[in-house]
Parts: C-alpha cells; sequence; structure tokens
C-alpha cells in the first residue's frame, strides 16, 4: 500500500531582508530627511535672526544649505552611489567645524548660529554615514 500525498506549494528560502527596501530606505526615507535638514539650513538665518557679527555663518548655512538641497532632492530621480554621500559627510564635517574656522564663537552676542550648525552638521555626517552604510549592504547581498 502506497500513500499518496497532495503535492503541496514548493518551499521557498526567504530573503533576510528584501533588496528593493533597502534601495527605497536609503535613496528616499535618507533623501528626505536631508531634505528636512536642508530646509532647516535654509530658514536659520531667519530663525536665529540676522546680527551683523554672524553674517558670515549665515551665508554659510545657506551655501552648505543649497548643495545639501540639490544633493538630497537628485536621490529622488536617481539611484545614489557613494559620492553625494560623502559630498553630504563633508558638508557635515565643515558645519561642525565651521563656527571655529569662521570665528563665530567670538561674537559678543549669542544669536543661536553655532548651535545650529553643530546639531546639523552632526545629523547630516549620521544621515551621509547611514547611507553609505545601507549602500555597501545591499552591494553585498547583491554579489
Amino acid at each position: 500500500m502506497a500513500t499518496a500525498h497532495k503535492p503541496g506549494p514548493a518551499r521557498t528560502k526567504r530573503k533576510p531582508v528584501d533588496q528593493s527596501l533597502m534601495r527605497a530606505q536609503r535613496q528616499q526615507i535618507i533623501g528626505l530627511l536631508m531634505l528636512l535638514s536642508a530646509v532647516v539650513l535654509f530658514v536659520a538665518p531667519w530663525i536665529v535672526g540676522y546680527p551683523d557679527t554672524a553674517k558670515d555663518a549665515h551665508r554659510n548655512e545657506l551655501g552648505v544649505g543649497m548643495i545639501v538641497f540639490f544633493i538630497a532632492l537628485s536621490r529622488f530621480f536617481h539611484y545614489p552611489g557613494k559620492w553625494p554621500d560623502l559630498v553630504v559627510l563633508a558638508a557635515g564635517a565643515w558645519m561642525i567645524a565651521s563656527p571655529w574656522v569662521i570665528s563665530t564663537q567670538n561674537t559678543e552676542v549669542f544669536d543661536g548660529a553655532q548651535v545650529i550648525d553643530v546639531v546639523l552638521g552632526i545629523v547630516l555626517m549620521v544621515l551621509a554615514s547611514l547611507s553609505l552604510l545601507l549602500l555597501g549592504l545591499t552591494r553585498r547581498r547583491e554579489e
């Protein structure tokens, strides 16, 4: 006597993490957070005011904000490689160092520009590092 079994669905191996989800996280979620950081850099001069002593810091914020804005905006149209992330990483490092390089810490009126520069520099460096980490993970899993 033979026992007959019904053919069932074939078992498939599940991928640990879906590649398209990791790519979308890197491309869109991190891009959105970078875009929000750029907007904060744009409006930071109006949040803290325009004292005569910190105009260089505000110009610096606007310049870095424009760079990050265009890089973040391009993430929504093209899948970014490592170079845009390295530029954002360098921009974040510059934002952290800029209060000391531009000498805005010696201003007579504290306007909060230094705090915004350092905090957003840290945020940009974390986002760029996270994006580079996700890029490395997706490339490793594609191989």
